[in-house]
C-alpha cells in the first residue's frame, strides 16, 4: 500500500504532463478565405497548421459556395482569415452562422490592391502573421522568423520580376478588369479593361474596339478566375498575342504557390 502511495504522485505528474504536451501538440486550425491566404498561413507556421480554403484557386470568387466539410472543419477552427470583400458573402455568413463555435476569431485581411504586387504581398503577409500570433502565442517564435524570411523572398521575387519585365515596359494592351493593376504594376500601359466573361457582349467589344482604334495593341491579357477566353474575340479581331494571368495560387499544377504565380504570371507577359 505504502508503494502505491508513493507512486500516485509520479502518476499524478506523469499524466499531467502526458496532458499538457497532448494539447500543446494541438495544430492550428485556420479556414482560409482563399488560396492566396492558404498559401502565407501555410508558410508561416511551417506546415504546423491545419487549414481549408473556401474558395480554390480555380475558382471565381464570386462562383463558389462553402461546403459541407467546411462547415465541420470551421466548428472546432481557431481563426477564420478572409479577405474584406468576402464579409458579407454566403459562403463566409452561412457556415460562420451555422457552426456556433463561440471561440471562433474572424479576421479581415485588409491590404488593398492585388495581392500579386510584392508590397502588397508584403502588406498581408504581416497582418495574417499579427492574426496568428494572436491566437497561437505559443507558435509566435516560428511564426514571426519566418515571416522576416517570407519578406525577404518576396522583396527577392521582386527584382527579379522587374529584371525580367524591363524589356516590356510601357507597351499598350488590353487587359481583364482583375488584373489590370498587376499589370500596371508590371510596367505596361493599360488601354482599356473588361469585365468577366458573362459581362462582355457586342457592344460591350465594339465600344472597346472603337476606343483602342489607330493605337497599336500589342496584346490582350485575360483572367483565368473571370474567364479565360473573355478578350479572345478581341486579341483575333486585333491580331494580337493572347495571354492568360491567374490571381491565385493553386489555380493549376504548376503554381501551387505565391511565389511559382508570380514567375508564371511574369512568363506570360514577357511573351507580349
Amino acid at each position: 500500500m505504502r508503494r502505491l502511495i508513493f507512486a500516485l504522485p509520479s502518476i499524478l505528474l506523469l499524466s499531467l504532463f502526458t496532458f499538457t504536451a497532448a494539447f500543446a501538440a494541438e495544430p492550428l486550425r485556420v479556414v482560409a478565405g482563399t488560396s492566396l491566404i492558404t498559401d502565407i498561413v501555410n508558410d508561416l507556421t511551417a506546415g504546423d497548421s491545419e487549414v481549408i480554403t473556401i474558395i480554390q484557386g480555380s475558382s471565381c470568387p464570386g462562383h463558389e459556395n462553402a461546403k459541407t466539410q467546411d462547415f465541420v472543419f470551421a466548428a472546432k477552427a481557431d481563426l477564420v482569415l478572409i479577405h474584406p470583400f468576402q464579409r458579407h458573402m454566403l459562403q463566409v455568413t452561412t457556415m460562420l452562422d451555422a457552426v456556433g463555435n463561440a471561440s471562433l476569431k474572424l479576421v479581415a485581411i485588409s491590404p488593398k490592391g492585388s495581392w500579386l504586387i510584392p508590397e502588397i504581398q508584403k502588406q498581408a503577409v504581416l497582418e495574417i502573421a499579427e492574426a496568428l500570433c494572436a491566437v497561437a502565442p505559443q507558435k509566435a517564435e516560428t511564426i514571426q522568423q519566418r515571416t522576416r524570411q517570407r519578406i525577404e523572398k518576396v522583396t527577392q521575387a521582386d527584382r527579379e520580376c522587374r529584371e525580367h519585365l524591363r524589356a516590356v515596359a510601357g507597351k499598350p494592351v488590353i487587359v481583364a478588369a482583375m488584373q489590370s493593376e498587376f499589370v500596371q504594376w508590371a510596367g505596361f500601359s493599360v488601354l482599356r479593361s473588361f469585365g468577366r466573361i458573362e459581362e462582355i457582349n457586342a457592344r460591350e467589344l465594339a465600344s472597346i474596339m472603337t476606343d483602342t482604334k489607330g493605337k497599336k495593341v500589342c496584346g490582350v491579357i485575360d483572367n483565368y478566375q473571370s474567364g479565360m477566353d473573355a478578350g479572345l474575340p478581341l486579341a483575333l479581331e486585333l491580331g494580337v498575342p493572347h495571354v492568360v494571368l491567374s490571381n491565385f495560387p493553386g489555380s493549376a499544377d504548376d503554381v501551387p504557390d505565391y511565389f511559382s504565380l508570380l514567375q508564371a504570371n511574369v512568363a506570360q507577359l514577357s511573351k507580349l
